[in-house]
């Protein structure tokens, strides 16, 4: 039974790469297309397992040729797939993503399967020895699903060594923000980006957003995600920044999902909250130097070279400890 269980939508990543983004009405032409296994929960998955974790996942798929390339992709680094449902009906997940010149994308996408995920399908024997599960928020766009999150939670609260995290879209903050408010306190970490913050904090500012989720809404933890300007953490009353990496932006797509993984994996394996953050902005630094969500790609030497490469760095001097904490976890890992 696997040490991690993710849960969320499974699709496949139609990449268009293009100069620009064209006007309404007009066109472009694209340099090349990619077509890749994605999905927010997916990409952190995948992430993990090439962290060398022993990773689950559920959701589920068409009965197509998409659905047969994604399992055979799973399975490839180590993913388990046994308890991925298969529709009948409905097909698998599709997501277009058009990528600019300066490595920002923008996504289309339809659910398909994944939003008939089924909560009698999920089994409560695949928890026996689960210490942590992921979660998307876009299972809370549709009834199915979000009953099948509600089913994951129960479990984990019957588990008393079984942590969870929740990654936050745009979408699910702006329809389902009084569903993901409501299970807030049942959560250890949920992981949203800046306009995410402040879509559940209904407009206040990032500050305050920050100190209504974590002391008036009962989240325990907060870990925001700022992109270039790396990550905000937010846990009891401690506010830390930490940097991004310097690395070459080649494609953005995926680059919050490797972090997710990041973080997940630092406090899985005992590190601080501080060096999980870090090591989340690590593994989001390298996807973004990569095409597509680049999880596969993904290794613990690139990721440990990159981290001692940054020890040293100015902008890493107040928050250079949790640095030191990765490259110490790293020698006794590698």
């Amino acid at each position: 039974m696997p040490d991690i269980i993710v849960m969320g939508d499974i699709n496949v990543d139609v990449v268009f790469s293009i100069p620009a983004f064209p006007l309404p009405g007009s066109e472009t032409v694209a340099t090349s297309i990619e077509m890749h296994t994605g999905g927010s929960a997916v990409n952190t998955a995948i992430a993990l397992a090439k962290m060398d974790m022993d990773v689950g996942f559920i959701g589920r798929v068409g009965r197509d040729s998409l659905a047969d390339q994604i399992i055979a992709d799973l399975e490839e680094v180590g993913v388990d797939c046994t308890h991925i449902q298969v529709d009948p009906k409905v097909s698998t997940g599709l997501i277009f993503i058009a990528v600019t010149e300066d490595g920002e994308r923008t996504m289309f996408g339809a659910r398909g399967a994944n939003s008939f995920t089924q909560a009698s399908a999920i089994k409560p024997t695949y928890f026996a020895n689960c210490r942590w599960i992921h979660l998307s928020s876009y299972s809370f766009l549709a009834h199915h699903q979000y009953e099948a999150i509600l089913t994951v939670l129960d479990l984990a609260e019957n588990s008393p060594y079984t942590r969870v995290s929740l990654d936050i879209g745009t979408e699910p903050a702006l329809r389902a923000r009084s569903q993901i408010m409501s299970v807030l306190p049942r959560l250890d970490v949920i992981l949203p980006n800046e306009i995410e913050v402040t879509l559940l904090g209904q407009g206040c500012s990032m500050a305050e957003s920050l100190d209504n989720l974590v002391n008036g809404k009962g989240a325990n933890a907060v870990v925001a995600k700022q992109g270039s300007n790396g990550c905000l953490l937010a846990v009891d009353k401690k506010r830390i920044q930490l940097p991004a990496f310097d690395v070459k932006v080649r494609d953005t797509t995926g680059a919050g999902d490797n972090f997710n993984a990041g973080l997940v994996l630092g406090r899985l394996v005992g590190l601080s909250w501080e060096a999980s953050a870090a090591l989340g902005n690590a593994l989001g630094g390298l996807s973004v130097t990569r095409s597509g969500a680049a999880a596969v790609s993904l290794n613990r030497n690139d990721v440990s070279q990159l981290i001692e490469s940054h020890l040293f760095r100015e902008e890493w001097k107040p928050t250079q400890f949790a640095l030191e904490e990765l490259t110490a976890w790293f020698e006794g890992v590698l």
